[in-house]
């Protein structure tokens, strides 16, 4: 009750002095009457452009990286299984009837003593690393020529430059067939049984294998003594004995190696021996070969000499 009647009193502190009455209303609608500071608005561009800004950064990024090739793979793979591989052979699958290695066979012209093959080889004999070839003369060489057996061909192919040299080969005689020295010939003619009938072989060079060791010409050809004639094509024939003797002596000393191939051409030494039987170089320029090349210009001076 007695804050009741001290309501009065407090209504007045907190007024302040304030009289209602027409000043104040004055000073109120004076008030009202004041223009009010306005609330700064975010204009609707700078959102608009803010979205722009960031979608610009995106194509700029997004777009190379979808243009840039694929990474490579580090390793290549391949499925496997049949698929791809056709008709193609594997090449370790390969046995020696699926390669066909052929050798240049030297034209020694229609009056050449060596043998021709069919597959690209020509009929040889290989006796442990020496090569000999077919001679087309004698058809048959006569029994009494024959000398001691070097062994029989134990390995029969068509592809002769695959085998090793460790052997007795052939791509001519049979599996089975003898192999014969001649007589009195070293290691210069061998023979063989050739479909029934015996041929001569002559020692040559074939895969790159000529020589052996320290052999020098007349190591392969072991023929002094035994010449009779000697017919060099294009210059003319040599036919006393003790002349051709004299013509080999130059060459087995004079000649020198040059290389384990083969020459090619028309020109030859055909030389004929006492026994009915002959062999054959291949001449080009100053040079002769048959196991191996050789060079000799004393050898061509001396027969043109010989022949005038």
């Amino acid at each position: 009750m007695k804050r009741l009647e001290q309501l009065p009193e407090i209504t007045e502190k907190a007024l302040g002095g304030l009289t209602a009455g027409q000043h104040l209303k004055l000073r109120i609608e004076k008030a009202a009457m004041k223009p009010q500071p306005q609330r700064r608005r975010v204009s609707a561009w700078v959102p608009a452009l803010s979205c722009a800004l960031v979608l610009t950064i995106a194509l700029g990024i997004g777009i190379p990286a979808l243009n840039a090739p694929p990474p490579e793979n580090l390793i290549t793979t391949q499925a496997a299984g049949q698929s791809g591989v056709n008709n193609e052979i594997a090449l370790l699958d390969l046995n020696r009837n699926n390669v066909n290695i052929r050798q240049r066979i030297a034209d020694a012209g229609e009056n050449s003593l060596w043998a021709s093959g069919d597959s690209g080889n020509f009929p040889l004999i290989g006796v442990n690393g020496k090569y000999y070839r077919m001679l087309t003369v004698p058809q048959s060489v006569s029994g009494s020529l024959l000398g001691k057996s070097l062994g029989s061909v134990a390995e029969f192919t068509t592809e002769p430059a695959l085998s090793g040299t460790d052997v007795i080969l052939s791509n001519a005689a049979s599996y089975g067939s003898t192999v014969y020295a001649i007589n009195g010939m070293g290691g210069t003619l061998v023979a063989a049984e050739v479909n029934g009938t015996t041929r001569v072989f002559q020692r040559v060079s074939f895969n790159g294998s000529a020589i052996r060791g320290s052999e020098d010409l007349s190591d392969t050809l072991q023929i002094a003594g035994h010449i009779v004639s000697m017919e060099l094509t294009g210059t003319g024939s040599v036919t006393d004995s003790a002349a051709c003797e004299a013509l080999f002596a130059t060459l087995a000393d004079c000649a020198s190696y040059e290389s384990s191939g083969s020459l090619s051409g028309k020109q030859t030494l055909l030389i004929t021996l006492d026994n009915g039987l002959a062999v054959q170089l291949n001449v080009k320029n100053d040079k002769l070969s048959a196991c191996g090349t050789w060079s000799c210009p004393e050898f061509f001076e001396e027969f043109e000499a010989a022949v005038n």
